[in-house]
């Protein structure tokens, strides 16, 4: 390294720590400390769930099950899509959760941007980018429900993973009516509470055609809702779906409020 380069690193070490002193890296998510300016240690987040996971749905293996292998609902009746990829698991890593709450139902959709880099970091290690051609597709919120929350999180979600992953970003699908959160008192099975709740948007179906698409949504539990949009995208020529989501959940273990 020449004289001119190390006059430059020492001086952009000095600014930073300048910048430090001034500025303190704070968390995100609570602004307690954060040596990393992400996250504080109580809120560190997961790279993935913990202990032996269904190689297509996260779910979590039996005692001696290998890692990666098909789970028992997997096999019997694979999902309409091929991998999840998640930060984590929702019950079993709190610190997920509290991210996943505040940015969903706690107001604060500038947790986008953290929690989308994240996760644009796992998927990239997972190979999502080897993917000649990939979209990203959100899965969409009802208006009604945008209007009440000021934002739909999935699609700042996706609109960060587009930044980190560099992968086009496709509002292929519409949600045509609202429905009770999955799990909800008074709502039907999951699969028939998503039942013909999707469609394509106008103009949609090129963007996608022979595309593999990766879905963008902030929690799977069941995945009906997934394999929903799924089915809406390959009838419009998807060449496959996966999932990309911020916690894997186990079905029926969720309050309404955190479903919604």
């Amino acid at each position: 390294m020449g004289w001119t380069s190390r006059i430059k690193a020492e001086l952009a070490s000095a600014l930073g720590e300048f910048a430090d002193a001034l500025w303190p890296p704070r968390c995100r998510l609570c602004g307690r400390h954060a040596e990393d300016g992400l996250a504080c240690i109580e809120h560190a987040l997961p790279q993935a769930p913990p202990g032996e996971r269904c190689g297509r749905c996260l779910a979590p293996l039996p005692r001696g099950v290998a890692d990666g292998a098909r789970c028992a609902d997997c096999r019997r009746h694979p999902p309409g899509w091929t991998r999840l990829v998640a930060l984590g698991d929702y019950r079993a890593q709190p610190a997920l959760r509290e991210w996943v709450l505040a940015f969903k139902h706690g107001g604060r959709p500038d947790l986008a941007r953290p929690l989308g880099s994240v996760l644009g970091r796992s998927a990239l290690r997972a190979g999502v980018c080897t993917d000649p051609g990939a979209v990203l597709v959100p899965v969409p919120l009802h208006p009604r429900r945008r209007l009440e929350r000021g934002y739909d999180q999935a699609a700042r979600l996706a609109a960060e993973l587009e930044c980190a992953t560099g992968l086009p970003l496709v509002c292929a699908l519409r949600r045509r009516r609202d429905t009770p959160p999955q799990g909800a008192p008074g709502a039907r099975s999951r699969s028939a509470n998503v039942s013909g709740v999707f469609g394509a948007r106008s103009n949609s179906a090129r963007r996608v055609r022979a595309h593999p698409v990766w879905l963008v949504d902030d929690v799977v539990t069941s995945g009906a809702t997934a394999s929903e949009c799924a089915r809406v995208l390959r009838s419009l020529g998807a060449a496959r779906v996966g999932v990309l989501a911020l916690a894997r959940a186990a079905p029926g273990r969720l309050g309404e409020s955190e479903l919604g």
